[in-house]
């Protein structure tokens, strides 16, 4: 059972086989703990700190992460849906074959994070600042990027479908087949229009 409160500091504990609906715990501290095979459903975990810490098969389902730290954490076959981290930082992070769906990071920091082998699905990164992102083997479908900040993004070896923000590709990497991929979709963002020889 994961049975926090507010501010609380939680360390060096091993939870398993854990269900938590509503859980309450704004401002706790999460140190040096692993947490597998769980659910948090609903609840606020708002500004809370997570330091050397492994997720394992966790699912997070409505749950206020909004303004949480996040450095030197590894999340692996993990689920968030629905999800407020607005304002999240992420620091030394690495997800690893996990699903985010319709989740808000709008105004998140991310520093030497990756996504590996990840399903990422209406993701909210406007006004987010990336640096040092890696997102290998991952499919991503409906990102915004609006007025986000990239800087040594690598989307090398990902299927992405950008939503909005073509503009702030600036600092990204791609590889050839991805270019190919974005140009109808660059093209119509900038008004370029198409057409073969002796087309109307």
């Amino acid at each position: 059972m994961v049975a926090w409160g507010p501010d609380d500091v939680v360390e060096g504990v091993t939870v398993e086989g854990f269900a938590v609906p509503g859980v309450r715990a704004p401002g706790a501290r999460v140190l040096g703990c692993t947490l597998r095979a769980g659910t948090f459903d609903g609840g606020d975990l708002a500004r809370t700190g997570w330091r050397d810490t492994r997720l394992d098969g966790v699912r997070l389902v409505g749950v206020g992460l909004s303004r949480s730290n996040w450095v030197d954490v590894a999340v692996e076959g993990c689920a968030l849906s629905g999800c407020e981290a607005y304002g999240v930082t992420l620091r030394r992070v690495t997800f690893r074959d996990c699903r985010f769906d319709v989740l808000n990071l709008r105004g998140a920091s991310l520093r030497e994070v990756t996504f590996e082998d990840c399903l990422v699905r209406e993701v909210d990164l406007g006004s987010a600042r990336l640096a040092d992102v890696r997102w290998p083997g991952c499919r991503i479908e409906r990102l915004d990027l609006t007025a986000a900040e990239l800087t040594r993004v690598d989307l090398r070896g990902a299927q992405v479908e950008l939503a909005r923000g073509f503009d702030r590709l600036r600092g990204a990497v791609i590889d050839a087949g991805q270019l190919i991929d974005l140009a109808p979709a660059l093209a119509a963002h900038i008004g370029l229009q198409v057409r073969a020889v002796g087309e109307e």
